[in-house]
């Protein structure tokens, strides 16, 4: 049995990706610095370990206790809107944090197959006739986030390269689905379950004319059990759909599925310093590799919805 190692196991992503490698009989080891909510329900099935990824000296004791045969670095400030209002925080827990935890591994001699998870956000600006975006796209870094997943995909690549390190680089584009929240998708569901319970009147929005490219979470990590068995150390590869959605459509598909009225209004707390017009990801590599998204756009926004009105 395999022992796999998941940093910010706690998380989104990190909840299904632990779910998903239960089924696949990994001894799964948890690395959580937040509450654990998400995951509570495989208290059963995973070892959890607290830390900071800041905290050189932890991550060197969590890679000495576990020699994990397989990572999933996860751990990180994961909010572009946050790094705007907290730059210093996001450099230090994405930057750091994959420096702490690639150098403990150095230094233990182990060899681990690592998975770097990095962001589309690293292709930064890009013009219509540039869709979709290859794993070979230059680097136009639009935030302090783009900032910081560059130096962690960067990092990723001068540890294997200089120290021979097992490194795969991976650049998901929009991962949504359950238990997301602070997203389009999720704002656009939880505040349609707000109006339906009589929380709140009216849904905020924000630009409704951006175009992206949303994959649901239960497919991604599909995509990074599948990069564990059969990606290239070294490599890139994007985890998106190769298809491009309006704004305004997935908010009209989100309330096409409630009973209710939704009324809504554009505000200006929701508009962020700077947003890419549009983002489509091109997923040939991995999707050479035996992977394709199968969760439809409207399965997964209907999930996002009954997920609220269970949880709100």
């Amino acid at each position: 049995m395999k022992r796999c190692l998941i940093t910010g196991c706690e998380g989104f992503i990190g909840s299904h990706l632990a779910e998903l490698l239960k089924k696949k009989q990994f001894e799964i080891f948890g690395l959580v610095y937040a509450e654990t909510t998400l995951i509570d329900h495989l208290e059963n099935d995973i070892t959890f370990l607290s830390c900071d990824v800041r905290n050189k000296a932890r991550v060197s004791e969590v890679i000495d206790e576990v020699k994990p045969d397989v990572i999933f670095h996860l751990a990180a400030q994961s909010f572009v809107t946050v790094s705007w209002q907290n730059p210093e925080e996001t450099l230090s827990v994405n930057v750091l944090g994959t420096l702490n935890l690639l150098e403990s591994i150095r230094k233990t001699g182990t060899n681990p197959l690592i998975e770097i998870i990095s962001s589309s956000a690293v292709y930064g600006y890009r013009n219509n006739n540039e869709m979709p975006i290859k794993e070979d796209s230059d680097y136009r870094p639009t935030s302090i986030y783009s900032v910081s997943k560059i130096s962690e995909d960067m990092l990723g690549y001068f540890y294997h390269k200089v120290y021979g390190l097992n490194v795969i680089r991976v650049r998901p584009f929009n991962t949504t689905g359950p238990r997301k929240y602070d997203d389009a998708c999720s704002d656009f569901t939880k505040g349609i379950i707000e109006i339906e319970k009589g929380f709140n009147e009216k849904l905020s929005v924000g630009s409704l004319d951006t175009i992206r490219d949303f994959t649901d979470v239960r497919d991604a990590v599909k995509a990074l059990w599948l990069l564990s068995l059969k990606g290239v150390p070294g490599e890139a590869y994007n985890i998106c759909s190769n298809r491009g959605y309006k704004m305004e459509d997935i908010l009209n598909i989100s309330i096409s599925l409630s009973d209710s009225n939704i009324p809504y209004h554009q505000s200006d707390d929701k508009l962020r310093p700077f947003d890419d017009p549009i983002y489509i990801g091109d997923n040939t590599k991995i999707t050479k590799l035996g992977w394709t998204p199968k969760i439809q756009i409207e399965q997964t926004l209907s999930d996002m919805l009954s997920y609220w009105r269970r949880t709100l």
